[in-house]
């Protein structure tokens, strides 16, 4: 008799190693690299942002910090960013958002999810110029973080460059002291209503300093700066 319990007792425990329950439990290791997936591609598009910014403003990685970086869903295939002369398919594209400092100010870009695509978003001046006997059409922007894009509606493209392939270490400081200096500040110096071939300039820079208003001569001097930067744009 005890035999027989014995042997019961040895098929019930073999039942019960063999079970599904036992069977279904998933070793540690398994969830923690399902767990760091989503930190890894956001160092990914940490790494993105970091290398544009470093390339435009002439700087090593190491001297950039990151202060944030979150996943985004866009609404659009050009990351939330509208472009002048640039369409954008409407569908929804997860990637992230990750603000740097550099040189003692705050950048924004937008990515991908895998970081091949990395766009800037902190605009620092726009500026546009239609109209006249010559018929112009043409828009820049500058961002914060050193690129330039200029468009013409004739040329029906848009040109991409960094401020330190296109300016001097002088006129990058010339640059940088508007931005540091001056808030919002808006210049229309488009010609009076009415008048023939009318032509339209119109400037607005986004500064991190505190003065609002321009005196008419520095307003002269930035208009004049940003034409001839538009003209390097187009000319390479």
């Amino acid at each position: 008799m005890k035999k027989v319990l014995l042997s019961v007792f040895v098929v019930l425990f073999l039942l019960a190693a063999c079970s599904p329950q036992a069977a279904a439990t998933q070793p540690p290791g398994d969830v923690g690299e399902v767990a760091t997936e989503p930190g890894a591609s956001n160092r990914i598009a940490q790494d993105a942002a970091i290398s544009a910014l470093a390339k435009n403003l002439g700087l090593d990685a190491g001297e950039i910090k990151v202060i944030s970086s979150k996943a985004v869903e866009w609404p659009d295939a050009c990351l939330g960013i509208t472009q002048e002369g640039v369409a954008c398919a409407q569908v929804v594209t997860p990637g992230y958002k990750t603000i740097l400092e550099a040189n003692g100010k705050q950048v924004e870009y937008h990515t991908n999810q895998d970081g091949t695509v990395v766009v800037p978003a902190s605009v620092a001046l726009t500026w546009s110029r239609s109209g006249g006997i010559a018929g112009f059409c043409d828009s820049l922007t500058i961002y914060l973080s050193g690129e330039v894009q200029s468009s013409n509606c004739k040329k029906n493209d848009m040109v991409e460059k960094s401020v330190s392939e296109l300016l001097s270490p002088a006129e990058i400081a010339t640059m940088n002291e508007w931005i540091s200096k001056y808030g919002e500040i808006s210049i229309d110096a488009s010609d009076p209503k009415g008048v023939a071939d009318a032509m339209s300039i119109k400037l607005t820079m986004h500064g991190t300093g505190t003065q609002q208003q321009m005196v008419q001569a520095s307003q002269q001097l930035l208009l004049n700066f940003i034409q001839d930067l538009n003209q390097k744009m187009m000319s390479q």
